[in-house]
């Protein structure tokens, strides 16, 4: 099993999406400029929403915390996803991204209460899953201090490598009894998210990213001709490692995000 490779990791870490974000024309009391941020690609809507509600406070905009969801060309976007993901899946290839700001009219088909709270449970909850998918027991992530629990939310939404990878080291360094990778597969055109039992291994040779796609997806892979898979932006070629990309191409969560784009 390879180890982290930093130069990698931090790369990943440091990627930006500049954001263009529009006010719902509704509800936009005669405001009509957007407002232009930069948000890490690991990082989420939540945490957004927590620097944005301030600025529309004090343009006099009602909001209410526990209603503010966003769209992108009129999709909602799923908060507990990581905002680059949300990008990737989008298809949208313009930057800054342009998306509108909601404070009503909640999306049944959203997850209720957007909070930073909330969206924190649900990362530490991915975390545990992909702990387990690993190691077979969510020991290393429950025998962590709630210190260093916190600590992994917090230098997420602080931008804190350092801070985050003094912790993250414990969770995901070498182990000869790896289990399975924290692997999401995503389709186009709102089909539901591939969460499969994947191994590091075949007859003890590391699997590669097109026999892993090949298997679960026979009639896209391993042509690559109809299908790309993305995460992070990138396009990864299919002689990819995937114990290389799980260590050094997941997200905050542990989870190897990857989206199939359609081909050229």
């Amino acid at each position: 099993m390879s180890v982290v490779d930093e130069n990698v990791s931090k790369s990943i870490w440091i990627g930006k999406l500049p954001i263009q974000i529009n006010l719902d024309p509704s509800e936009s009391n005669g405001l009509t400029e957007p407002i232009f941020m930069e948000a890490a690609r690991c990082s989420y809507l939540p945490l957004l929403t927590e620097q944005l509600e301030p600025i529309y406070k004090e343009l006099d905009i009602e909001t209410n915390i526990g209603n503010i969801w966003y769209d992108f060309d009129g999709e909602p976007l799923k908060w507990h996803y990581p905002i680059g993901l949300l990008y990737d899946l989008s298809g949208c290839a313009d930057r800054p991204w342009r998306i509108t700001i909601h404070f009503r009219d909640f999306p049944d088909e959203l997850l209720k209460s957007p909070s930073v709270e909330a969206a924190q449970d649900m990362f530490m909850s991915m975390v545990k899953q992909a702990d387990f998918l690993r190691h077979g027991t969510t020991k290393r992530v429950m025998n962590l201090s709630k210190k260093d629990q916190s600590q992994l939310w917090q230098s997420l939404s602080l931008d804190q490598y350092d801070a985050y990878w003094s912790v993250n080291q414990h969770l995901v360094e070498n182990s000869d009894s790896l289990r399975f990778v924290p692997l999401r597969i995503y389709l186009p055109d709102r089909c539901p998210v591939i969460q499969e039992v994947v191994s590091f291994t075949h007859d003890g040779n590391p699997r590669l990213l097109g026999d892993v796609l090949g298997d679960i997806l026979p009639d896209l892979f391993p042509s690559g001709i109809a299908a790309v898979p993305i995460t992070h932006g990138i396009r990864l070629p299919l002689d990819t490692p995937i114990g290389w990309a799980s260590q050094n191409l997941s997200f905050a969560d542990n989870f190897l995000h990857v989206v199939i784009s359609k081909g050229p």
